[in-house]
């Protein structure tokens, strides 16, 4: 239980400035008078990068504030480092701290304590002051908005914004990207690869994508980031393309993997279609 009294209120701050979009917060909570007199109430707020947030005000004189329940959902496009603090007469006092990935949220219920929930519902656990996934729960993050790559220079590989999943160092995954994507035209082609914190312990993976009407482009048993080298030559389909990309990394330090894709013609453009997704869990 979190009670809060008049010089009391909680903070939310980032360790560092989002990619594009704040995290959400709301809050459900009701005060408590000594008459007795219960008042039910809310707070919403978004958060400002490393600058601290009120998120849940204090009460008002001879009042004690319950906070039942707290939510701070991650919007961005990239993993946040995020901490909840209580201040109590300016004096502050960390409640919880650690990452939140991307889709995911950040959740406190009286009676339950801190939880983080992946973009897929399910529950991550705290580890060395982390989240990291509980081993062998899949996990699903979702793209929520197309991703254009029509680069002025051919063959420029970049992120598939919005695609990807958090690791923690030392811990082996499995993943399993699976991208719709259109091209500007047929004769364009594109390739399809991965990239992640750097120096992986273990890294493979395979990926597949569309080259004509029958037949696609396979890469088996790639070792390195943003390989291959070169996109290929076509793509079956102006509106109807699928990439698959299936792996195992074991990453030397704390990060996020995520998709990247390159056009193999220069200002035609290859778009990762929103609803693509990528699969994963931690095996070890």
């Amino acid at each position: 239980m979190i009670v809060l009294t008049p010089t009391d209120k909680i903070e939310v701050a980032l360790a560092g400035a989002v990619a594009t979009s704040q995290p959400q917060c709301v809050a459900a909570w009701r005060d408590i008078t000594a008459t007795p007199t219960y008042t039910a109430g809310k707070s919403v707020a978004n958060t400002n990068d490393t600058t601290s947030v009120d998120f849940v005000a204090a009460p008002a004189a001879s009042t004690q504030r319950v906070i039942d329940f707290m939510s701070v959902y991650n919007r961005d496009t990239a993993a946040v480092d995020i901490v909840v603090r209580m201040d109590v007469s300016s004096a502050e006092y960390i409640l919880w701290k650690g990452i939140i990935g991307i889709g995911e949220r950040l959740e406190y219920e009286n009676g339950k304590g801190f939880t983080v929930v992946t973009a897929g519902g399910l529950i991550k656990t705290l580890q060395s002051q982390a989240i990291v996934t509980v081993a062998n729960d899949l996990n699903i993050a979702t793209l929520s908005a197309d991703v254009i790559n029509n680069d002025a220079v051919a063959n420029t590989i970049q992120d598939v914004t919005g695609l990807s999943f958090p690791v923690v160092a030392g811990e082996m995954y499995w993943f399993k990207f699976e991208i719709a994507y259109t091209s500007a035209v047929t004769t364009t082609g594109s390739r399809w690869s991965v990239s992640g914190p750097g120096s992986p312990t273990r890294l493979c993976f395979t990926s597949e994508y569309s080259l004509a009407a029958t037949t696609t482009t396979r890469n088996a048993n790639v070792l390195t980031y943003d390989l291959p080298a070169a996109s290929n030559a076509t793509s079956s389909s102006i509106g109807s393309n699928k990439a698959q990309i299936e792996g195992v990394i074991q990453p030397a330090s704390d990060g996020n993997v995520i998709a990247r894709f390159a056009s193999e013609i220069a200002n035609s453009a290859i778009t990762a279609k929103a609803g693509s997704r990528v699969l994963w869990l931690r095996t070890l």
